[in-house]
C-alpha cells in the first residue's frame, strides 16, 4: 500500500516569528513544544496545522529521494510519535524536484496548469517557514 504526502502548514506561529527565525529554529521551537504532549498527531490536527487543498498534486512518500528523509529519527519529523515532517530547505529541494517531474508526465495543459498552481501554493507556505506535510 502506498502512502502519500498531504500538504499543511504551521498556524501556531505568527508571520513575524517565522520571518525573523530560519528554518530549524522554527523546526526545533515546534519540537520543543511537542515532546512534552501525548497524542501529538491530534494536537497537530487540531491546534497546530491546518491542511492545504491541491487540485492535483499528489507525492508518493515511498519516493527514493523523499523517503530518506523519514527514516526513523528523521531531523524533520515534529515529534518520534508522529506522522508530520516539518519542510526546510534539503527537503524541499526533493520535494520540488519530484513535483517537475510530474510535469513532465503530464498529458493535458489543464493538468499542467493545476499541478503548477498547486506548486505555487505550497512554494508560498514553505517561503513563509509554515510548511508541513503528513505521511499517510
Amino acid at each position: 500500500m502506498s502512502q502519500s504526502i498531504h500538504f499543511g502548514r504551521i498556524k501556531y506561529f505568527s508571520e513575524e516569528f517565522t520571518q525573523d527565525n530560519q528554518y530549524g529554529e522554527i523546526l526545533q521551537e515546534l519540537k520543543y513544544i511537542l515532546e512534552k504532549e501525548g497524542n501529538v498527531d491530534e494536537m497537530l490536527d487540531n491546534k497546530f496545522t491546518e491542511g492545504i487543498e491541491t487540485k492535483t498534486l499528489s507525492l508518493n512518500a515511498y519516493d527514493d529521494k523523499i523517503e530518506t528523509f523519514l527514516k526513523t529519527g528523521s531531523e524533520i519529523q515534529l515529534h518520534p510519535e508522529s506522522r508530520y515532517y516539518f519542510v526546510n530547505e534539503k527537503i524541499w529541494e526533493v520535494i520540488a524536484e519530484a513535483i517537475f517531474q510530474k510535469y513532465k508526465q503530464l498529458e493535458t495543459k489543464e493538468d499542467f496548469s493545476e499541478i503548477a498552481e498547486d506548486y505555487v501554493t505550497i512554494k508560498e507556505f514553505f517561503q513563509k517557514k509554515v510548511l508541513v506535510f503528513e505521511v499517510s
